[in-house]
């Protein structure tokens, strides 16, 4: 089920809890006292600087693996254990369940940890910043 039109709260910080009743009249079927937590952030930034090119040691043949660069600049500090997610909308590129991920100095600057990537579905989640 998806519910939109969902304003959050005004102020960053904290959790948004959420549980999920259902009823017939006033009596209870079934409930979920812990329905997920959502943080409340800052207003989300915009990528500036963004690009994705073939690697240099990308091929181009078609159904051969390769490898892509992707570069962005972010438009504020990213706290520790953040995550970045790629979505591929193109269902004819193939991702592998882990695809290896590393990241490069960019303005004599490289993200602090150990990154690894996972593909869930159509879209590339990128973990492991301090």
């Amino acid at each position: 089920m998806t519910v939109k039109s969902v304003a959050n709260p005004l102020t960053k910080g904290g959790t948004g809890n959420f549980q999920l009743v259902s009823k017939i009249g006033n009596n209870i079927l079934d409930q979920n006292l812990v329905f997920g937590v959502i943080g409340i952030a800052d207003t989300i930034g915009l990528l500036t600087s963004t690009s994705v090119t073939l690697d240099s040691s990308g091929v181009l043949n078609a159904g051969e693996v390769s490898r892509y660069a992707f570069s962005f600049k972010v438009s504020q500090t990213i706290p520790g254990q953040s995550y970045m997610k790629i979505y591929v909308l193109d269902e004819n590129f193939g991702l592998s369940k882990f695809p290896s991920c590393s990241a490069f100095s960019m303005n004599g600057k490289i993200i602090q940890g150990k990154l690894t990537c996972e593909t869930i579905g159509r879209e590339i989640y990128i973990r492991g910043t301090y």
